[in-house]
């Protein structure tokens, strides 16, 4: 948001809190406690997205151990599991 538009936001704010019969430490508690929720909801989304950021690589390296070893097996990689290769 521009400054501008931020400016006209505070203004409008006061404005309707001053109607309304609001002081300024009202105000400015508001829209603090505000602030403090998006703060918390963005905070909370950032972990979501980082846990399942994680989750995703593991299970994509999970994956790509169980396709190694099947490749191995078929291929008769001694310790593998295959006693010896597949025609």
């Amino acid at each position: 948001m521009s400054s501008a538009k931020r400016l006209l936001a505070s203004l409008w704010l006061v404005t309707l809190a001053s109607s309304a019969g609001a002081t300024v430490a009202e105000v400015a508690q508001s829209a603090a406690a505000g602030a403090s929720s998006v703060a918390t909801k963005v905070e909370r989304a950032v972990k979501r997205g980082v846990n399942a950021g994680l989750s995703g690589v593991e299970r994509g390296a999970k994956a790509t151990g169980h396709a190694v070893e099947t490749a191995a097996k078929k291929i008769g990689i001694p310790g593998a599991g295959a006693s010896s290769p597949k025609p």
